[in-house]
């Protein structure tokens, strides 16, 4: 294990060298304060094999790769699926141990669509598989990262579910679907993820960095993290209805206070705040506030900055964010913006290596246990020092 992964982890006497080094202490760590020896054993066993068996991660592949008797796999999957044991603790830890491998971190997240050839996975919707627009019977998670120095961790995750699932007693009851939870929109899951490891005490000031993906609650998670004192960065389409404000908040002149969008205001209204990056991009800032996308325009008090990274070479996209960061440099605002692309990375590592895709999901509890286990497993990768995926940026 990697000296700053000591550092972060601590050096336990109880770690054992069989198999991969300090495994044992790690899922320790991790899976401890579950209450019966049986499922820290299989927690452990379940990590292993997610680590170590090639190819797909069913539950009889990982039993041979770690030469378990012929009823492990049942097993394992009786823990994974049927196991009544919380996942949040397991969570939270995982968070501070990231926080304390990044201690630049920002919160990121994207949505995950996880395709299933069945039709009794828990959540089942289509969807269209990025990269090809074919539609495909699929899950949606919403995952929680910590994202800095290069690095993206998985931490926390949601089910997207919608009236289809929430509204059918009968459909609950056999996925197991918790009474309390309702259809909610991406963006609501991923504050209601912030607050629960701000209350936990974990990363409590990192700011909240999203991409398009949530645009469609700008104004809300605008409006939350400005009441929670937490900064962010969204990003948002160029046709983001806005309007221009003075830097501090106070009301713009009549000369310049008429609404538009993102990409018309920038083009028109924008100063230009950094040398353009040659052949590439421009960044401009400005003061604005965001309109709702729908009559009566009305603006929202809470004034906020626009940062634009405007294309000048072909075929490459402009962007645009909003930010709470009204005093930083735009090019240190793009720079948090661009860990987003860190997190796809990681999504794309965990999917292909740590068996994100291998579990059907049937009920709400298996799903959030295998979630849970495969997070742990990409942060075991991490501290382990494993070299960066083929493809990796560097990021700030």
């Amino acid at each position: 294990m990697s000296a700053q992964a000591t550092a972060v982890l601590g050096a336990p006497e109880s770690a054992r060298r069989a198999g991969p080094e300090g495994l044992t202490a790690y899922a320790e760590r991790v899976f401890g304060y579950l209450p019966r020896s049986d499922q820290r054993r299989w927690a452990d066993a379940y990590l292993r094999g997610l680590l170590t068996t090639p190819g797909r991660k069913t539950v009889r592949r990982m039993a041979r790769t770690l030469d378990l008797p012929e009823s492990a796999p049942q097993a394992l999957q009786q823990f994974i699926s049927a196991s009544p044991w919380e996942w949040a603790p397991a969570r939270v830890e995982l968070a501070r141990i990231a926080a304390g491998l990044l201690p630049d971190a920002v919160w990121t997240a994207r949505p995950v669509l996880l395709r299933k050839r069945g039709s009794h996975s828990v959540g089942l919707r289509a969807g269209i598989l990025p990269g090809t627009g074919r539609r495909v019977n699929c899950q949606v998670g919403i995952g929680l990262f910590l994202s800095g120095g290069g690095r993206s961790i998985p931490v926390g995750w949601r089910l997207l579910l919608d009236d289809t699932w929430c509204e059918d007693p009968e459909r609950r009851r056999r996925a197991r679907i918790p009474d309390a939870v309702t259809p909610r929109p991406a963006w609501a899951l991923v504050l209601e993820m912030v607050e629960q490891f701000a209350a936990a005490g974990v990363a409590e000031s990192a700011p909240v960095v999203l991409g398009r993906d949530f645009a469609p609650g700008v104004h809300q998670l605008a409006s939350q993290l400005t009441w929670q004192s937490r900064d962010f960065i969204l990003e948002v389409p160029p046709g983001q209805p806005l309007t221009p404000a003075s830097p501090r908040g106070a009301a713009p002149s009549p000369a310049t206070a008429s609404p538009g969008d993102a990409a018309a205001l920038v083009a028109a209204r924008c100063r230009q705040t950094a040398s353009a990056l040659p052949g590439r991009a421009q960044l401009f800032s400005t003061a604005v506030r965001l309109l709702p996308s729908r009559p009566p325009a009305t603006a929202v008090h809470q004034s906020h900055r626009l940062v634009a990274e405007v294309a000048t070479a072909p075929k490459r996209p402009s962007r645009f964010w909003i930010t709470s960061l009204r005093d930083a440099p735009p090019t240190t605002v793009r720079g948090l913006a661009h860990r987003t692309v860190l997190t796809d990375v990681a999504v794309r590592d965990v999917q292909t290596e740590l068996g994100l895709l291998d579990f059907e999901g049937r009920s709400f509890p298996g799903w959030h246990h295998h979630m849970t286990l495969a997070s742990a497993a990409y942060l075991y990768r991490q501290l382990r020092g494993a070299s960066a995926p083929q493809g990796w940026p560097v990021g700030p």
